[in-house]
Order: C-alpha cells, then structure tokens, then sequence
C-alpha cells in the first residue's frame, strides 16, 4: 500500500515540476472538450449508471472558466429509470496559475430529460451539480482530465418521487484550443 501511495505521489511530482519548466497552457480564451464515458453510482439504490460524455469549456481568465457538459444515458438491466439524459452548465474555478496541472471545482445547474421504468412519458427533471477534478495540460492541443461529479435531483412524476442522486467519474482525454493570440 505504500509502495502504490509513494509511486502516485512521484508521477503527480514529476509532472507538476515538467510542467512549470513548459510554456503554459492555460490562458484567458482557451477552449477545452472532451468526450468519453462516465460512470455513475447512485447515492439512494444499488444502481451504476453508464453515460457518454462531453464538455465544451472556455476560460473567461486563466483560473476561471464557464463550462457545459451532456450526458447520453446508457441503459442496463439494473436501471430503474429507462431515460436520464443530462444537460448542465455552470462555472469552475481553476487553483493552479503557474503550472499546467490544473485543480478546479466548479458548480453547475442543469436539466434530466428522465422517464421511469414501466412509464410512456419523458419529463424534464431540474438538477444540481457540484464538480472537481483536474486537468493537466501535456501539450498545446491535448490534455489528461479526471472529473468527479455529484448530481442531485428528483424525478416528480412518480409518486413518490423518485430521487436522482449520484456520484459520478470521467476520465480521459481531450483536447484545446487557443481562441486568442498570445501578447
């Protein structure tokens, strides 16, 4: 166990120190997307969720971003809900300034297109979202990310309502571009 700790601790050193001696990356105007699939664990039943992912985001100044993202929902067998389409759009601050390891958290609210197991009609369900992670900037046009999520929210058709809640994780990645000339 600590052999696996020290080894985590040593690549996120080294690349923290490689990427202050690069040019940096992150500047105001940069746009950042992704695509992949996300894993999601429901908080309230035994339920893992499979999604496809994207993100479209761009930096208002180097440490602040607005940010979309959508979440194609894949159906299983273990699912209750049939359909749990997810669109959310928000904000994130991102901590590091000096480096191309980039920490950030953000919030963002959102809309689920869902319909419940056994159910003919798709409702609009509102959500809430926290998110962190972090993105580390290899090169000029392409980045590594880790992107943690919470996502609260209620399916109201049903009585009683049907909670959507749930942990999620991406991982990937994705790629920039500079949409302003550097000074």
């Amino acid at each position: 166990m600590v052999k696996k700790a020290l080894v985590i601790v040593l690549v996120f050193c080294g690349m923290n120190l490689f990427s202050q001696t690069s040019d940096l990356v992150v500047k105001e105007g940069l746009l950042r997307f992704q695509g992949t699939i996300g894993m999601g664990k429901s908080t309230d039943r035994n339920e893992n969720n499979i999604f496809l992912h994207g993100n479209l985001e761009y930096f208002i100044h180097s440490f602040l971003t607005t940010r979309g993202d959508t979440y194609f929902f894949l159906k299983n067998e273990e699912n209750s809900l049939d359909v749990n389409h997810q669109l959310f759009a928000g904000i994130a601050y991102h901590f590091s300034k000096k480096s191309n390891f980039v920490p950030y958290i953000g919030v963002q609210p959102g809309l689920a297109a869902t319909r419940y197991d056994g159910t003919s009609k798709t409702e609009v369900t509102p959500l809430v979202s926290v998110i962190g992670g972090f993105n580390y900037f290899a090169a000029k046009w392409f980045h590594l990310f880790i992107d943690a999520r919470f996502v609260s929210g209620e399916h109201l058709s049903n009585l009683p309502p049907y909670p959507i809640n749930e942990i999620r994780l991406s991982f990937g990645l994705g790629f920039n571009i500079a949409t302003k000339k550097n000074k």
